[in-house]
């Protein structure tokens, strides 16, 4: 069972977003909340969260703010960010805070079903309009098992502290992995290794 919240302020979009959920997976199980107040209440009572679609443009809350928080209460949460804004700079510091995915709400409906199909499968979708561009021979690089299992759940946005504790690894050696991945994918950071490992051609 995958556990869902869906934290938007505007009632008929979370109904259509829980409507489409369900069409695609089964054991989807969906909690909603209209504020940030609601969510963390929700997140708190329910620590075996597994994904949360966040809008960032809720009422009274102003930028990141409702992300970040959500982060600190939910360490272990997928967030992934759906926003009306098409702003690069914008998607980039979601990254940078932690969103393992960013939705816009113009797609059309066929790619938005592809893009939440991607994140429920626990992949990264980032929209077209990043701009990153790899080149035609660009190629997925090779990867142990364990910086696989890093790289997974760095994509996730956790904190090197986390990805130890799940993978059972000092911070040290995460630190590591981490260094390694970089390099082998030409990232100079996290967020640009996430951008580059959702562009990448398996």
């Amino acid at each position: 069972m995958l556990k869902t919240l869906l934290v938007d302020d505007h009632v008929l979009f979370r109904a259509g977003l829980r409507m489409l959920l369900g069409t695609m997976r089964e054991d989807v199980c969906v909690f909603e909340a209209g504020s940030l107040i609601e969510a963390l209440a929700l997140a708190q009572a329910h620590p075996d969260l597994g994904l949360c679609l966040l809008d960032l443009e809720l009422r009274q809350e102003f930028g990141l703010r409702a992300l970040d928080q959500l982060r600190l209460a939910a360490p272990a949460v997928a967030v992934v960010v759906i926003s009306a804004s098409e702003d690069p700079d914008t998607i980039r510091a979601c990254i940078d805070a932690g969103a393992m995915s960013y939705l816009s709400k113009g797609m059309e409906p066929a790619l938005l079903k592809e893009a939440l199909s991607c994140v429920l499968g626990g992949s990264v979708f980032l929209p077209p309009m990043l701009g990153w561009d790899e080149g035609e021979s660009a190629k997925r690089p090779v990867l142990t098992p364990r910086q696989r299992d890093v790289m997974r759940l760095l994509c996730q946005g956790l904190p090197t502290k986390l990805i130890a504790r799940k993978l059972s690894l000092s911070e040290h050696t995460v630190k590591e992995h981490i260094s390694a991945v970089l390099g082998l994918l030409g990232a100079k950071n996290r967020t640009e290794a996430v951008i580059k490992s959702s562009r990448l051609k398996s």
